[in-house]
This record gives C-alpha cells, structure tokens and sequence, in this order.
C-alpha cells in the first residue's frame, strides 16, 4: 500500500501513525478471490487490501486526512479522521468529536473521546512514506540521468559533425590559400617582368636623352655652317621633327608603362591583403578547431563523468533496494522475536498468577490456621477455665463428701470410663502440645507486610522512571543520530557539488569528487577523488605540488562557500602555481570577493593585477618598516587621465 500512496508533503508521519502495519498490506482486486487460497498460508502473517474500494474522497482544502492521501482501499481506513495544525486545535476539536470520529495532527498526535495516540518511537513502518518517496526520486533521476546522458552523446554527435564540417572548411581554406599563393606567386612574377621591361624602356629614354644631347650639340656646331649645308639643315630638320615625333612617342609608353606599373603595384598589395586575410583566417579556423577539440575533450569528459554518476546513482540504489530487504528480513526477525517474547511473558503472567494464586492459598492457609491456633487459645482457656472450675467444684465435692456419710472413691469407681479426669487432662495436653507445635505468634508480620509492600511499590516506581529515562535518552540518541547524518549528508554531497563545479574551473578541464570509505556516515572517512584533465593518477604522490594546491583549494573554497566568513586570509596559495594556474586562481577569487572581502599575501604579479588594492611592506633604512598602499581603481584611472 505504501507504494501507491501519493500523500501531501508534511501529512506522511500522520498518516503512518494511523495506517501502522497496513502500509505493508498487499492491494489486491479481491478479498473473495484470494481468500480462497489462505487455507495454505500456515505461518507468518498477511494484510491485504482491497483496491477496488478506492473512491474520490473529500475534496482538497477540507478538513479530514482523507483529502490529503491518494490511493487504493484508504477511504474507510482513514474514514471520520480530521485534521489540526497544532495540539491545541486538536484539543479544541476533540470535544466537538461525534462518534467514532477522530483527529491528528501534522507530527502523528490522534486524539479521539477517551484515547490519544502517539508514535515517536523508532518503529520499523516509520519513514516507509519518506523511503518511496526517495525512492521514487530517485528512479526519476536515474531516468533523467539516462535523458542528460542521451542529450549529451546527441550533442557529441553534433559536435562531432559540426567538427567533421570546420575540418571540410579548413581543407578548404588551405586550398583557397594554396591557390592564392599560387596566383600571388604568379603576379610577382608579372610585376618582375614589368619592372624589368620599366628598366629597359628606361635605359632607352636614358640613351635617347643623350642622343638628343648630342644631337643638340651637333645643331650648335653646325650652326654656323647653317648656310653652307643648307640642304644638311633641311634634313636636319626633318631628322629632329622625327626625333620629336619618337620622343612624344617614347614619353606616350612611359605614361603607360608606370600606369600599369601602378595598376600592377595595386593588385599585388590587394592580393597581399587577400593572402594575410586568409592566413587570418586560416589561424581563426585552427584555434576553432583547437578549441573545439578541447571542447570535445571536455564533453567526453563529462560523459565519461556522467557514466561515473550514473554508475554511482545505480549502485546507490541498488545499496538502497539492500538495506530495504535487510529492514524486511530484520522486520520479520523482529516480529518472530516479539512473539516469541510475548509468548514468553504469557508463561510468565501466567506463571506469576499461578504463584500469585499459591500466594493467596498460603495466606489463606496461613489465616485459617491462625484462627485455628486463636480457637485453639480459646479452648485451652475455657478449657483451664473449666477444669478450675471442676477443681474447685471438686473440693466442694469433697467438702460436701466429707461432711457425708458417702465414699468419694466408691462414687468415682462407679462412673462410666468416659467421664474419668485423666481423659480429660490427657485430651488437655494433647491440645497444649499442639499449640506448641504451632510455635510463637509474630504480631509484627502484618506491620512488615506492609512496610515490604511500600518497598516494593517505591521500588517498582524508581523501576519504571528509569526505564523511561533510558527510554527517553535512546529516543534523544536516535533522534541526534537522524539530524547528524542527515546534515552531514547535506554538506557532504553540497561539498562534492562545489568541489565538482570549482575543480573543472581551477585545472581547465578533467574533474573530482568525494567519496565515502564506508555505509556508516558517522563513522565513514571522507576520500579525495580527483583527476587532472589529460592525466590518470593512481595515487596523490603522483601529483605535482601545483596541482596538489590547486585541488585543496577546490576543496576549501567548496567548504568555504557552505558557511562564508566575513573576510579569509590566503597565505601565499599561489606560490607553486604556473601562470596559467595563477590566471585561473585569481578568476575565482575575483568571482568569490563578491560576497567575501579576500586578504591575498602573494609575491605573485599576476594576482597582484587581479586584486583592488595592494598594501606592501618595505624597508627603506635597516630595522625601520614602512607601508604603502595602491588602490588599483584609483592608480587606472590617475595613469587614464
């Protein structure tokens, strides 16, 4: 029945305090049908249920118990039951109880007309709500689990496709910059031949400048036998209009040939922007490529993790399945011993009755033959009475015969054998020897009765006030036991949360946890499982001093975070880290002096840079020390301006 009850989070000890042993009940269809087959169940013992009574029952929000537990066959179990908030309310409504009716209250108190209940001790059925409910949780984790870790191997898959497609793109991009290299290779070469033929055709206005020097020179040497060689001048002339004629020529191709130089000077420095671009490119593509390969790393990584989890989240309910068969078994040990007890203390209440009942005879006896020994004293004294009586009447008698003519002895002899005097005084002593027998009356033994009486009732009471002292102090025991495991299952697995977070963070990559050395959690040691990203580490003396503090203050801080002081002081933490470690360290601690001021003593200039404000120790003159101080903010913003 208790796993198929859906009962309102803070009603469960309520309602295990009125259900007891039937949330062990079997649900069943019906009562008729499996009644049939009880004729072979011939030991040990059984509850069903039958389900297909279930009903609506009372709407949320009313007062009965009923509105507050769903599930199969509890309507009549639960019928007439009321709720209260506290004891008070419930004292106030117990007077107004009709009937059979009764009510209870959120920690287990039913009250009804003339009884009252309550259920504190450490009763095998307590917390069989809690457990399924646990239990369930933690079926719907494991399911969860199993969904995270189908996400995640979609998402490796994903990004397993999305590398195959960087890696398809940077193929790529080495051939686009192949080929620029190519046509980049190609165009140097068509500029060296441009340069070359810009040389040549240099060179040739060069000689064609002095040729027209000396051609120049020649006009002014001649030009004094202008007349002479009229003719000579002539074509001269017609030689110069040439010369002209080739040199606008010449100058026309040297405009074109710098033209293009230019145009070929632009394209090689646009092509040269186009081959650093792509090399940009191409070194974005490899760091996305690294970083995507760290990435894949680090997922496979948290899949590996998760398996971890998942195996540990199954072994965790598999330890839990184990301990509830071990309480089942312990439940029916438990039950066969409390029979067999209870039949013990049968034999013995009946045992004691019987000797009560001996007791009682005794007395009884006892009285009777005290009475008989009082009928007896009262005999003897009537007895002595009357045998004084006959002396007397005797020695009248023997007055009187002496004063007649009669003989006592002749009359004695004449009476029957019955009537003579030594029959009576042996009859006398035979009484008195009995009573003898019967020894001295203790006329104190009722007043020493009754002094062991109240004895023995003080004794009995200091009996039962102990009893319940130690009752009360196992009760306190168990009770301190329950909350120490139960917060330090809370730290403990709040620890491991912020140690699995921080260690990640402070190493780059790999992962740790916590691991418990046995099932007590009072007693069990607490183990540091952790694994450096790209290592495998068998032992701690594997480790190198950087990575050892590294995870001591993944561990600390993870403590530090359950509980933060005002301020913490760190004693140079950073001084076996790398740059890289100090980075990362300092990230953390900025992150953190958000709700907790840090004091940093480091020789680190990495933290340095990381920290608000610096205070330093110096010492100008020998024994003579002198602070100084820098406010980061402050220095930024002074060096800004």
């Amino acid at each position: 029945l208790a796993q198929n009850l859906m009962v309102t989070p803070g009603w469960e000890r309520a309602v295990e305090t009125v259900l007891g042993a039937y949330l062990q009940a079997v649900c069943v269809d019906s009562i008729d049908a499996v009644a049939a087959n009880l004729s072979t169940l011939t030991d040990g013992g059984v509850a069903l249920l039958s389900a297909a009574t279930s009903s609506a029952g009372p709407e949320a929000g009313s007062s009965m118990l009923r509105a507050y537990v769903s599930g199969p066959g509890v309507d009549r179990l639960l019928e007439g039951i009321h709720v209260a908030d506290s004891l008070q309310s419930a004292l106030t409504m117990r007077r107004t109880l009709s009937g059979r009716d009764s009510v209870i209250t959120r920690d287990g108190i039913w009250l009804g007309l003339d009884w009252l209940r309550i259920n504190r001790s450490d009763d095998p059925q307590a917390g069989v709500l809690a457990r399924g409910d646990e239990i369930k949780q933690l079926r719907v984790d494991v399911g969860t689990g199993a969904r995270q870790v189908a996400e995640t191997e979609k998402t490796l898959s994903d990004i397993r496709a999305q590398l195959e497609r960087l890696e398809q793109k940077g193929a790529k991009a080495l051939t686009d910059v192949s080929e620029a290299q190519q046509r980049y290779t190609e165009t140097k070469s068509e500029l060296e031949t441009s340069r070359a033929r810009l040389e040549q055709e240099r060179s040739r206005v060069a000689a064609l400048s002095r040729t027209m020097t000396e051609l120049d020179a020649e006009i002014r040497n001649v030009s004094g036998t202008l007349q002479e060689s009229q003719s000579s001048l002539m074509a001269s002339g017609e030689h110069h209009d040439d010369l002209k004629i080739e040199q606008g020529q010449l100058e026309q191709a040297r405009e074109e040939h710098q033209e293009r130089f230019i145009e070929a000077r632009e394209r090689a420095e646009a092509e040269r922007k186009q081959v650093q671009e792509l090399s940009i490119a191409l070194e974005s593509r490899r760091s996305s490529k690294e970083s995507a390969t760290v990435a894949l790393e680090r997922v496979r990584d948290q899949q590996k993790h998760l398996l971890t989890r998942r195996q540990d989240l199954e072994h965790q309910l598999e330890a839990a399945r184990v301990p509830q068969d071990e309480e089942e078994r312990a439940l029916v040990k438990y039950l066969d011993e409390r029979l067999s007890i209870e039949t013990d203390l049968s034999t013995a209440r009946r045992s004691m009755e019987m000797v009560d009942e001996e007791l009682r005879a005794v007395e009884q006896n006892r009285t009777d033959k005290e009475q008989l020994v009082n009928d007896a004293r009262a005999s003897l004294d009537e007895s002595r009475l009357d045998v004084r009586e006959t002396q007397v009447r005797a020695e009248a008698v023997r007055e009187q015969f002496t004063q007649t003519d009669f003989d006592l002895d002749i009359i004695i002899a004449e009476l029957p054998e019955a009537a003579t005097t030594e029959l009576w005084e042996e009859s006398a002593e035979k009484i008195e020897r009995r009573i003898h027998r019967l020894g001295n009356i203790n006329l104190a033994a009722i007043d020493e009765y009754e002094e062991q009486s109240e004895r023995k009732e003080y004794l009995d009471a200091q009996f039962t006030d102990l009893n319940d002292a130690l009752e009360t102090l196992e009760n306190a025991i168990r009770k301190i036991d329950r909350e120490t495991r139960a917060r330090f299952k809370e730290t403990f697995d709040q620890t491991n949360a912020g140690l699995g977070r921080l260690f990640p963070r402070l190493f780059g990559g790999g992962h740790a946890y916590l691991d418990l050395d046995g099932d007590n959690l009072l007693n069990s040691g607490v183990t540091v499982m952790a694994r450096p990203p790209g290592k495998r580490i068998s032992t701690i003396h594997l480790m190198s001093g950087g990575e050892k503090a590294l995870t001591a203050v993944a561990l600390v801080f993870s403590i530090f975070e359950l509980n933060p002081a005002p301020f913490c002081l760190l004693d140079e933490v950073d001084a076996p880290l790398d740059d890289a470690n100090v980075g990362r360290f300092s990230e953390i601690v900025k992150e953190m002096s958000q709700q907790v001021q840090f004091v940093l003593i480091t020789h680190n200039k990495t933290t340095m840079e990381a920290m608000h404000q610096l205070i330093g120790v110096t010492m100008s003159e020998p024994g003579v020390s002198r602070l100084v101080a820098v406010d980061i903010d402050e220095a930024v913003q002074l060096a800004a301006s």
